[in-house]
């Protein structure tokens, strides 16, 4: 029986600064807001948060075997900042700037040569629904 429509991994593509990103196998986008407390001494002890986020933020984590130099050459730029568009299966997009944070490789005798990377968003991310 199947349970709904869902995707794997390797359907989902990104690209950063226009190109699309190779190697990739991983890859997540973890979405976060960040409530603002008006707890007073009227709340009786149980906390109260405003019905919206005083921040919004997310970060994407990328990992898989090194294939090309998009973001080695993008961290030596002298800014850091890249877009970033996530394409899902049915044509929905996720497009975001987003700041380079972090970039590790590594690679042993006999394995692949290896990357991850996490980029923090800078700005709002806008969604456009697919079909």
């Amino acid at each position: 029986m199947a349970v709904g429509i869902g995707m794997v991994g390797r359907q989902v593509t990104m690209t950063v600064g226009g190109a699309t990103l190779v190697g990739v196998i991983d890859k997540g986008l973890a979405r976060s807001n960040t409530p603002v407390d008006v707890t007073d001494d009227q709340s009786s002890g149980w906390t109260e948060l405003l019905a919206i986020a005083g921040t919004k933020s997310a970060s994407l984590s990328i990992s898989g075997p090194f294939k090309n130099l998009e973001l080695v050459q993008t961290y030596f730029q002298p800014s850091q900042m890249v877009e970033c568009v996530l394409t899902y299966p049915d044509g929905s997009t996720e497009t975001f700037d987003a700041f380079l944070e972090s970039l590790e490789t590594s690679g042993g005798q006999g394995d692949a040569y290896t990357f991850s990377a996490t980029l923090q968003t800078s700005g709002a991310i806008a969604f456009v629904a697919g079909t």
